[in-house]
């Protein structure tokens, strides 16, 4: 497996029933042909179908089966069967590699360059193409040969010579590209001698193996999208290679091309060449770009505004969408036009506003993935009580959630409400403070006057018994008349 590991049509029933009869008995080899087979389908025999492929696979890399492992780690990765889950795929490629599987060294490797599902580690990242290409992997020689001839700063050291070396390998066992880039070598004079004659002989040799071919092409795009297989980040070329597919008939060029213009990558934006784009991506089968239609029509990009044409292109995009973040986003684009009715900027769009189903179809969101757009509009959903009943505490958990995922709307929405929050606080406490701080002082005062009161009337009173008490002195210091012992005068 690995975009498919297109078994042959020709296989007779007899040939897939004895294999699945084996496969039932647990034999693992047996097991992993089945997965195959499901994984690409046989015409009027076996209907494509991914998951039951993953199924299979799983029985037999449980038994150790390396190819087993292997597909496993590929579904896990291409999301193909089972959820697209990185840090999964990089686990099973690391039990192929460990079985010496030549190809899944060179997946783990793509991994271990980016940095995704596993820690980046350039180092061992080249480790384990030499390995590759040492099994004689054609893909890992021509990324080889690519990444010698350019070099990473800090990480790997160009060496053209060795670069050249791995691109003519590559070459010789038929790979396009590295023909192509044996052409680019020798006009520029770059590891090796420069000669034009020979440019020309292996830039023909390239085309005649295809190397213009709506999929090479492509890959080389996405390539140059992501800054993979050796080749710098470039958004710019990226955009002009996948045209260059689009024109070629290939449907998911021309939805990537399609997403460029809408969101201005690599291109100038421009919404009316997003939604030509998009149209021809969804005949030439890529139902995805069926949501940039959706997108465009919802919001009047490129074509005039009308929710119940959006509507219609979102559903139609679901179908056969197996990205689940993806289909979050739509469930998203749904409730949106369900929230916003009937107008677009005063331009009325033929759909009435259904809180019922905004409601709805941004739970399923929610449900789905984590779109923090959702929770930003479920929270305002509660805070106006559209659809549900009323409920501030909700509407400020889900902006919080929003908020935490990067939503501005939420972000802004919060900080407004903890700004008057704090306001209303403000407000509430410094006058609370400042009575009671009014209260304290007269109630001083009175305990003072009071305590000053007090002091005086008993100031008062002890005078009062001081000038008895020198009356009663002076009266009892003059001797009763007729006392004998009084002297005499």
């Amino acid at each position: 497996v690995e975009a498919g590991v297109k078994m042959a049509q020709s296989i007779s029933k007899a040939q897939i029933k004895e294999w699945q009869e084996k496969a039932d008995q647990g034999d693992a080899e047996a097991q992993n042909k089945i997965g195959d087979l499901y994984y690409d389908g046989v015409a009027g025999a076996i209907e494509q179908d991914h998951a039951k492929a993953m199924e299979w696979f799983v029985k037999a890399a449980d038994q150790g089966h390396v190819d087993g492992i292997y597909s496993v780690g590929w579904a896990y990765l291409a999301g193909e069967g089972v959820e697209r889950d990185l840090t999964k795929g990089a686990e099973w490629m690391s039990k192929a590699v460990d079985k010496g599987h030549g190809k899944a060294m060179r997946h783990l490797a793509r991994l271990l360059f980016m940095g995704q599902g596993v820690e980046k580690d350039t180092k061992r990242a080249c480790e384990l193409l030499e390995s590759s290409a040492s099994k004689g992997d054609i893909q890992s020689c021509c990324m080889l040969g690519k990444l010698y001839m350019e070099g990473i700063p800090n990480e790997i050291e160009k060496n053209q010579k060795k670069g050249f070396e791995y691109l003519v390998k590559a070459a010789e066992a038929g790979d396009a590209e590295s023909m192509h880039m044996i052409a680019v070598a020798y006009e520029g004079g770059h590891g090796v001698a420069k000669d034009g004659d020979k440019a020309k002989v292996w830039r023909r040799m390239a085309e005649q193996a295809g190397f213009h071919s709506p999929d090479t092409v492509f890959r080389v795009a996405v390539a140059h999208f992501q800054g993979s297989d050796g080749v710098p980040k470039d958004h710019a070329k990226a955009a002009m290679l996948f045209k260059k597919a689009a024109e070629m008939g290939h449907g998911v060029a021309a939805g990537n091309l399609a997403r460029f213009f809408y969101f201005g990558t690599g291109v100038q934006q421009n919404y009316v060449q997003a939604y030509e784009w998009a149209q021809r991506a969804v005949k030439l089968g890529e139902t995805d770009a069926a949501m940039t239609v959706g997108q465009c029509c919802e919001l009047g990009h490129g074509t005039a505004p009308d929710h119940q044409i959006a509507l219609q292109w979102y559903f139609f995009s679901l179908n056969g969408m197996d990205s689940k973040s993806t289909r979050a986003r739509v469930y998203f684009y749904i409730a949106r036009c369900y929230y916003k009715g009937g107008s677009h900027d005063g331009i009325a769009t033929q759909i009435q506003a259904d809180y019922d189903k905004a409601h709805y179809w941004l739970q399923r969101s929610i449900d789905e993935d984590t779109i923090s757009d959702a929770y930003n509009m479920m929270g305002d959903l509660y805070a106006r009580g559209h659809g549900v009943k009323k409920d501030m505490k909700e509407a400020e958990r889900l902006w919080a959630l929003a908020a935490k995922h990067g939503n501005e709307s939420a972000q802004e929405e919060m900080h407004a409400r903890e700004k008057h929050t704090w306001k209303e606080h403000f407000l509430f406490w410094v006058p609370t403070i400042l009575g009671l701080i009014l209260l304290t002082l007269v109630l001083g005062y009175f305990v003072w006057k009071y305590k000053e009161m007090a002091s005086e009337s008993w100031f008062s009173k002890i005078q009062e018994i001081k000038l008895n008490d020198n009356d009663n002195f002076e009266k009892d210091d003059e001797p009763p008349r007729g006392d004998p012992s009084a002297p005499e005068s």
